[in-house]
């Protein structure tokens, strides 16, 4: 009769666990502090003992450099920032794939302590001033170029972790998290882990449909057909003028989870690219998403989901010649979108589609 009354004193053999942390990113000194996302997945092989694996994003910056005057023209208003400021600007984005073993040495209907151990592979990317360049020296004229420096780093890293959670059913717990990933000694900083700290969402299922709450899949119900498609096309953070139109499509299968509910899957071939003469990309993945739809009326839905897309060949040419071949990669993204049925047969789809993450280190790759 007790194995009923909460998840903790559960006998179902197999659980799995979703959870997402968002909050605080700590680093050495002289880097200052950021924010910081992870989502993990969690099997329980028994009720207290699970395998997880984590995806974590994070990002640090140091602005203010830019926002200051050189004080040799304070009254300029087309100034540059102070050239024995400028040195100190730099953007930075952390990213860590972690597989770990899970512990739950306290767990009760309203309360749990959670513990990971495991290893991170952690990359990190660096963009900051590597020197300065006075277009006139020797002169009182101020004026200089920056030469940018860029590092990518990528090591395997121990991470610890612990939160505690305030269970609000069998399934919701949120909570506070805290994780330290002890990536070592770089040069100019200190040899202290890069800590996060944040609060945590946590929602627990069985791969049923009823645990999930919906009622059971009717798999006679489900769906596919074939996607063809037209995209607009561009580098992350890049000029509207670099949008190049390219042709994705591929298969999917759909089904229903509720009279209003479906959740789809994808297999997409996409063409991705950019165009900024003399400079020329041109990149083909093969494209995973699980996409949620709801239907908001008659005949019209609304959708979203994350994607895995894999890099398959491609090339990119700066000043007419070709850079080094790019490695293969995996990038993570986010796909919101809407659709509106014109028959049976046929249905008109509008989306927006963003990489979130490069899961690799790979040169010359673009996140789009």
């Amino acid at each position: 009769m007790s194995a009923s009354t909460g998840f903790g004193q559960s006998a179902a053999p197999h659980r799995f666990e979703v959870d997402m942390v968002g909050g605080l990113l700590r680093l050495s000194a002289p880097y200052q502090n950021g924010y910081f996302f992870r989502q993990q997945v969690t099997g329980y092989l028994t009720p207290r003992v699970g395998l997880a694996l984590g995806l974590g994003w994070g990002s640090s910056a140091n602005l203010a450099p830019l926002a200051t005057r050189d004080p040799r023209t304070p009254n300029d208003a087309y100034a540059q920032p102070d050239p024995a400021k400028i040195g100190d600007f730099y953007q930075r984005t952390d990213q860590m794939t972690d597989v770990s073993i899970v512990l739950l040495p306290i767990q009760t209907r309203r309360h749990q302590v959670k513990l990971q151990v495991g290893v991170s592979a952690y990359r990190q990317r660096e963009t900051g001033v590597d020197t300065l360049i006075y277009r006139y020296p020797g002169t009182r004229i101020p004026d200089y170029n920056i030469v940018p420096r860029q590092t990518s780093t990528a090591r395997l890293a121990p991470v610890l972790s612990a939160g505690y959670d305030v269970r609000l059913s069998d399934r919701w717990a949120v909570g506070l998290n805290g994780t330290a990933y002890f990536t070592g000694k770089n040069a100019g900083t200190s040899a202290r882990p890069t800590t996060t700290f944040g609060l945590r969402g946590t929602y627990r299922f069985s791969l049923r449909a009823d645990s999930l709450g919906f009622a059971p899949i009717p798999w006679s119900e489900a769906t596919w057909g074939i996607r063809a498609a037209g995209s607009a096309v561009a580098p992350n953070g890049w000029s509207d003028r670099l949008y190049r139109l390219r042709a994705n499509g591929g298969l999917w299968a759909e089904i229903p989870l509720s009279l209003t509910w479906a959740v789809r899957g994808e297999v997409n071939y996409a063409q991705r690219g950019y165009r900024d003469l003399p400079n020329f990309g041109n990149a083909n993945y093969l494209e995973v998403p699980l996409l949620f739809s709801h239907e908001v009326a008659y005949r019209w839905r609304v959708y979203g989901g994350p994607y895995l897309a894999f890099y398959l060949n491609g090339y990119t040419e700066s000043d007419g010649v070709r850079n080094p071949p790019t490695r293969s990669h995996i990038v993570s993204g986010l796909i919101l979108g809407t659709t509106y049925a014109l028959s049976n047969r046929f249905a008109a789809d509008l989306r927006y589609q963003r990489d979130w993450a490069n899961l690799s280190s790979s040169p010359y790759s673009q996140v789009y």
